[in-house]
C-alpha cells in the first residue's frame, strides 16, 4: 500500500477495484470516540437508513440531497476506491456521497472551502484519480465547498426546515388532493395554495397540511425552487410538470 505522504510519481494505475457496503449500505461508519471534529448520523427517508457524517458540512449537505428534487437517492461512504499500481502498491479513496440522479450517478467530495484539497498534494492526487476513474464509468464527480455551494443564499435555511418533516406520513388521499388542487391551478399552486390543499381545513398556515407537504416535496411528488427564500406566494409544481423552470441548487 502506497505511503499517505507519497505520490506514485508516474507509476501507471493497471486497475481499479470498487468494493461496496452490505445491501448498498455505507461501507464504514464513524466511530465518534475517535474523532475529535463533531460526527453523527442522519436518518434519511430517501436512502431508507441511517448515514453517517464525519463533518458539518457533510451533514448539511446530506440536507441538501434528502430535499433536492433531483436526488433519488443517496448514500454516504458508498464504496471504497482502490487504485493499483503496476508496482504492487495500492491507493484507497472513500467518497463522502454517492446520489442517484435521473439518469445519472454523482460522486461528490464535500470540504468547507475550495482551496482545502489544494492544500494537501496526496489528497489531491487522490481527487484526481477518482475524477478520473468516474469520468470512464461515465459517472460525475464534484468537489463541494461549503462556503460556495451550501452557506450563501437561502438554500440552507430552506432545507434545514423542509427536512425536519421528511417523516411526516402521507396518504393516497393527500396524493390525490394536492394533485386536483394542481390539475385546478393548471400544475402550479403558491405555497400557501398547497398547504391549504393538504389541511383538513383548508388553511394556507395548517401546520399539518405545511408537514405534509414537505413530506411530498422529499417524495420529489412537489418540488419548489430551494434557491429562492420560501414564502406563501413561492411557486409549487408536480415534479414532472414541464412549466418547472429551476435555478442550479448544489
Amino acid at each position: 500500500m502506497a505511503s499517505k505522504s507519497k505520490i506514485p510519481g508516474n507509476r501507471k494505475v493497471v486497475e481499479v477495484r470498487i468494493i461496496r457496503g452490505k445491501d448498498g449500505t455505507p461501507i464504514r461508519t464513524i466511530v465518534e470516540r475517535a474523532h475529535a471534529k463533531p460526527t453523527g448520523s442522519f436518518v434519511s427517508l430517501k436512502a431508507g437508513c441511517a448515514l453517517p457524517w464525519e463533518s458539518v458540512d457533510e451533514r448539511h449537505f446530506m440536507w441538501i440531497s434528502e430535499v433536492d428534487f433531483r436526488v433519488r437517492n443517496f448514500v454516504a461512504q458508498p464504496f471504497r476506491m482502490e487504485f493499483w499500481f503496476e508496482d504492487g502498491e495500492m491507493i484507497a479513496y472513500f467518497p463522502d456521497i454517492e446520489r442517484t440522479l435521473d439518469g445519472a450517478i454523482e460522486i461528490v467530495e464535500v470540504k468547507k472551502t475550495q482551496s482545502e484539497a489544494a492544500r494537501d498534494p496526496y489528497y489531491a492526487f487522490k481527487l484526481s484519480l477518482a475524477r478520473r476513474a468516474c469520468q470512464a464509468k461515465g459517472w460525475k464527480f464534484r468537489v463541494i465547498a461549503a462556503d460556495k455551494h451550501i452557506l450563501p443564499g437561502h438554500l440552507l435555511d430552506n432545507v434545514r426546515l423542509v427536512r425536519l418533516d421528511r417523516l411526516t406520513r402521507v396518504s393516497s388521499e393527500d396524493h390525490l388532493r394536492l394533485g386536483e388542487a394542481m390539475e385546478k391551478g393548471r400544475g402550479k399552486l403558491t405555497y400557501g395554495e398547497a398547504v391549504a390543499a393538504l389541511s383538513v381545513r383548508s388553511d394556507p398556515w395548517d401546520r399539518d397540511g405545511l408537514a405534509k407537504l414537505h413530506a411530498l416535496i422529499v417524495r420529489r411528488v412537489g418540488r419548489v425552487d430551494l434557491t429562492r427564500r420560501l414564502t406563501q406566494h413561492s411557486a409549487v409544481v408536480l415534479y414532472r410538470h414541464p412549466i418547472w423552470r429551476p435555478s442550479k441548487a448544489a
